[in-house]
């Protein structure tokens, strides 16, 4: 009888433990080291990148998401505005608003005005869990609304997202956003892939553990790795996309924006950027970065240029 009572409560531990194990594994993901405002800035200025941000002409807003969340975003106006242009920039994992600063510089050149926000949970925003996208995709949908409403229905608005940011408006694709086009820099296509990637290359673990890691988050935190796939939302997508990408990625190959480049339906562009790590083209090889998003956006409106 003490054998089977030894056994059980033998079996009960290693049950917590398991539990216990994943739960950390999932809050890795949901609950990260954020990036702070000064680190950001500080980087861009590192790398020329914060260049004249400091003198534009800003407004610091807050906004409502669909659940109520308020975002922290700011709209700079375009010095020399050609037309009735916006964009939206969406940042990625860790990162805040100021680290879209770099796109900025270049949008500005083509007479947009830009709105860069904090993503749920990072920047200035009340913190909680980061769910990569799943949740976040909202929070663009509202951003895009508060530009309809502000700016009027039939401007011509584009979106802009880095990594986690990427991801996020290719899965708002869901709602079918009145928007002109989408800049896919970085995104993935199945979350699970870049996790299992990632916690073999940076973790040293077994690959298999994002499963049980990815039940785990789904319980604790709502969202499941398998759940979180954009590539879905591009099999009956009309809207033009640009997929940049460097080759050099190890924290998102670029092989995920190759699957979702041979995915979506509507006019999609592909441009890998040789020895660029994650999140880094635009600082490799910043003018054809610039030639890239010029010529694509000539595409989306011809009758412009």
């Amino acid at each position: 009888m003490l054998g089977w009572q030894f056994f059980f409560a033998l079996f009960g531990v290693v049950v917590v433990v398991i539990i216990v194990v994943m739960y950390f594994l999932a809050a890795y993901v949901a609950k990260p080291n954020y990036h702070t405002v000064t680190e950001i800035t500080q980087e861009l200025r590192e790398n020329g990148f914060w260049r004249d941000y400091d003198s534009m002409a800003k407004e610091e807003l807050r906004i409502s998401s669909c659940d109520g969340y308020i975002l922290h975003a700011t709209y700079i106006p375009a010095k020399d505005p050609v037309l009735d242009r916006y964009v939206i920039i969406s940042h990625g994992y860790t990162c805040n608003r100021f680290s879209s600063v770099r796109y900025v510089h270049l949008f500005h050149k083509l007479g947009y005005h830009c709105m860069i926000y904090d993503n749920r949970s990072h920047g200035n925003n009340r913190k909680g869990i980061c769910t990569l996208g799943k949740r976040e995709n909202a929070d663009l949908t509202a951003m895009i609304r508060y530009m309809k409403k502000r700016f009027g229905k039939d401007i011509k608005l584009g979106l802009h997202g880095e990594s986690m940011g990427s991801a996020l408006q290719t899965l708002a694709l869901h709602d079918k956003p009145k928007v002109d086009f989408l800049i896919d820099d970085c995104g993935f296509a199945r979350l699970m892939d870049v996790l299992m990637n990632n916690i073999g290359n940076s973790l040293h673990l077994p690959r298999w553990l994002c499963y049980p890691a990815s039940a785990a988050s789904k319980c604790f935190f709502g969202f499941s790795y398998t759940g979180t796939r954009p590539i879905d939302e591009l099999k009956n997508n009309e809207i033009p996309i640009c997929f940049i990408h460097g080759e050099a990625d190890t924290f998102i190959p670029c092989e995920q924006s190759k699957m979702m480049y041979e995915a979506t339906k509507g006019y999609r562009e592909l441009h890998l950027f040789p020895g660029a790590e994650h999140a880094l083209s635009i600082n490799t090889d910043e003018a054809r970065y610039e030639q890239v998003v010029r010529e694509f956006l000539a595409h989306v409106y011809p009758e412009e240029v």
